[in-house]
Parts: structure tokens; sequence; C-alpha cells
């Protein structure tokens, strides 16, 4: 973020971002958190909705520390009469209920019993390469868009086509990071900015 002089504004994150905390941190939301979280299942009578194992659930967790963080907000803006702490029910709690069981396996924990199994989600092999490989095809400070004489260098996507069809060129196999062309002896790769061919390098 670029602050009004110009100066590259440093983001600092808040108390609330679980995924930077370091345990002094961690230590004092969850008390927080839990004493909260503890009033508000007696409160609104949540004993069902928000089972006794919700801090097993990380998608649960984030999802009451926004929530607590738009409470505290809400509820402690001074004495005057306004509409921010219906707006927090409707706004937040609301919705949060009704859809508390589609970010949660909530339905296969009991009063007494967690079921709960986090399984860490996979990422396919091959993602430094695919990242890697669309940096290189992209524009920047050590590779500067090209003027009208290195356009000439380029091919339409048609002109790309006519090329496989004659035999002329070979596209890339299918297990290539991003499409590729192998025309005059180079790597083609194609730009989507521009719509064409452009030889790496």
């Amino acid at each position: 973020m670029t602050a009004p002089g110009g100066e590259q504004e440093e983001l600092v994150p808040s108390r609330f971002t679980w995924r930077y905390l370091d345990a002094e941190q961690a230590r004092a939301l969850w008390s927080e958190l839990i004493d909260w979280t503890t009033w508000l299942r007696e409160r609104y009578e949540l004993g069902t909705k928000i089972p006794p194992c919700w801090y097993r659930h990380d998608p649960v967790v984030e999802e009451l520390s926004a929530l607590m963080a738009a409470w505290t907000d809400a509820y402690y803006r001074g004495d005057e009469y306004r509409d921010d702490l219906t707006a927090w029910h409707t706004q937040w709690f609301r919705p949060l209920m009704a859809r508390i069981r589609d970010i949660s396996d909530f339905d296969s924990c009991t009063h007494d019993r967690c079921a709960h199994r986090p399984l860490p989600p996979a990422t396919l092999a091959g993602i430094e390469e695919f990242v890697a490989a669309d940096i290189d095809n992209r524009f920047g400070p050590e590779r500067p868009e090209p003027d009208a004489e290195t356009e000439l260098q380029t091919l339409s996507a048609d002109d790309m086509n006519a090329a496989i069809s004659s035999g002329i060129a070979t596209p890339g196999g299918p297990s290539d990071p991003i499409p590729s062309v192998y025309f005059d002896e180079s790597t083609w790769f194609f730009d989507p900015l521009r719509r064409r061919w452009v030889p790496a390098g």
C-alpha cells in the first residue's frame, strides 16, 4: 500500500490475525475468544449450533474471532442510540449461524465427542515451475515490453496455428507448466496481454 506521500506503507497484521501471532499474542487471543464464545453460546443458546469442541475446528475459530471483533466494535462505541447493534445481528451473527455447518464438520461431533480430523489441502506438484514460467513470460523492469521493431518478432494466434498445421511448429507437451510451441529454433509462449506468441528469452 502506498501512503499519500508516495512512500510504501508497511502493512502490520492485527492482533486477530492467527496466522502471524506469536506465543504471547496467541495466548491472549485464545483467552479472550474462549471467554467471549462461552458467553455467546450461553446467551444465544447455541449449545447444539456450536458444539463444545468448536476450538478444534480451525475455520470456526477464524470465523468466531472475526465475529467477536465485529461485536466488540459494535458494542464499545458509547451509549448513544444507533443501529450498530442490530447490524451486528443481521449482517454478521445470523449469517454465520446459518452457514457454520457448511464451514465445519460439526455434523460428526456430539456434545461429548469430537470427530474432527483435519486434512491438510494438497497442492499438485509443479507449482514452482508453473509460477516461474508465468513470471518469465511477463514484462517488467528487467524485461521491458517490446517496441514496434521487436513486435515484428511475434506471431499472431492465427499465424502460429497455421505454422502448427503445416508442421513447421511443434506444440509443447501436455505436462508443460504453460502452453508452449517450438518454432524457428526457439520455444514460444502465448502472451495473453498482446494476444500474440512471443519467443522465450
